[in-house]
């Protein structure tokens, strides 16, 4: 491997901005010599470090899906977890601002539409 000069500050930088900056460093001949390894420790930096966040969700779709709701299909368990985490991001249900089309969409007319998939349960 040649000689190779890192950034001056790359004890400081994030994890993701190394290895970055080692992809994209190229030697005299202007080739990227550490590529692959750069690549390859790119993509496992994409894995999550724990299920923490598999956890939440299965853990909120136990809530969601008690024995009086159990006949709810999927679409609905997956609008009901989109909403959660909607107004979660918002700032809780206190903080969470209705827009009108949001009012627009709730009405029984969209609600209750048929769908066109037959596999699809109510």
């Amino acid at each position: 491997v040649p000689l190779i000069k890192l950034p001056e500050n790359f004890k400081e930088m994030d994890v993701d901005q190394f290895w970055y900056n080692v992809l994209v460093l190229e030697d005299l001949g202007g080739r990227r010599v550490l590529k692959e390894l750069a690549a390859f420790a790119l993509d496992i930096l994409i894995f999550p470090h724990s299920n923490a966040s598999c956890k939440q969700v299965f853990s909120k779709i136990n809530l969601i899906k008690t024995k009086p709701r159990n006949r709810l299909n999927t679409d609905t368990i997956n609008d009901l977890l989109h909403t959660s985490q909607c107004v979660n991001l918002s700032g809780g249900c206190v903080k969470f601002k209705l827009t009108e089309t949001m009012l627009r969409s709730v009405t029984s007319s969209k609600l209750y539409q048929q769908r066109n998939d037959p596999s699809q349960s109510t």
